[in-house]
């Protein structure tokens, strides 16, 4: 059976780093590509010449059965080559805890997840043109996989759109993110070799205080191997609160997001799915800017 969830792994970085902004400098508007939420993208880019620093800690946790921690580490920097043309880099790491799942081995184990960078042009913004529209493109080169922490050469490219809208003297902030993504080589952590997907979400967040955004946001995400729409294998709908606090130099959110609702090929509920998914996300992110 699963253990009751807890946050108490991250109470010792997301808390402390949320109180330190107690005391921190005042910005009461979000800045550019300043992330409000864990799992969307806004419409902003960097100024020319600036670059900000990322680092991102993501915790997945608890399945049908048995016991799963899955920690994901990714620092990432980000560059503005212009206003509206910005790039970024980024290397990931994963610490993987298995113990007694139905469709992985008991596993506990660190390894290196591989290195990824996009590039994102804003067309339209949100602060200037009463909407925000742009445009971005990732791709990546993936050692291991993110379920079990498997050997594999993944490939991957993933174009996305991303909206924005703010209302209210820019308090009340909504985010739209629909894009794709083309993998190849994820054999032999999975049975095939390449795989399509569809993903988006939505969020909004409101300014309740100087710094502070409060917010909610969902995420979904559908997966086709070897590109072909008649062989699906899975979609998952999470939701949950983004809570952000943003300075002039540094900002950072914290999220938790829930499976609210997935279904998976060969899975007994048609409610959730838990092959390559978890019941609970929870993702802290920092950012430095310069």
């Amino acid at each position: 059976m699963n253990r009751p969830f807890s946050f108490a792994s991250l109470a010792s970085s997301g808390a402390g780093l949320l109180a330190i902004a107690l005391v921190a400098g005042a910005n009461p508007t979000a800045r550019a590509d300043e992330n409000l939420f864990g799992f969307i993208r806004g419409a902003e880019t960097l100024p020319k010449g600036h670059f900000d620093f990322y680092q991102t800690i993501t915790l997945r946790t608890s399945k049908d059965v048995g016991v799963y921690r899955g920690w994901d580490s990714d620092t990432e920097v980000e560059y503005g080559f212009t206003d509206k043309l910005q790039g970024s880099f980024s290397v990931a790491n994963r610490y993987i805890y298995s113990r007694g799942g139905s469709d992985l081995d008991d596993t506990n184990h660190l390894t290196f997840g591989g290195v990824d960078g996009s590039l994102k042009y804003r067309l339209l913004s949100p602060f200037k043109d009463g909407i925000g529209l742009a445009v971005r493109l990732e791709t990546g080169w993936l050692l291991h996989d993110e379920v079990g922490g498997l050997l594999e050469h993944e490939i991957y490219v993933a174009p996305d759109i991303i909206l924005q809208k703010n209302f209210l003297d820019d308090t009340l902030i909504t985010e739209l993110n629909f894009g794709g993504e083309w993998a190849w080589g994820k054999d032999p952590a999975e049975q095939y070799y390449k795989e399509w997907s569809m993903q988006g979400g939505v969020g909004i967040s409101y300014r309740f205080a100087p710094n502070w955004f409060i917010g909610v946001e969902g995420h979904a995400r559908s997966e086709w191997p070897l590109f072909n729409f008649n062989q699906f294998e899975h979609v998952t709908v999470y939701a949950g609160p983004a809570l952000h606090y943003g300075t002039e130099r540094w900002w950072a959110t914290l999220s938790y997001n829930y499976q609210v609702w997935g279904h998976g090929v060969d899975e007994t509920s048609r409610s959730s799915t838990f092959a390559e998914e978890t019941k609970h996300v929870v993702r802290l992110k920092v950012g430095f800017n310069f």
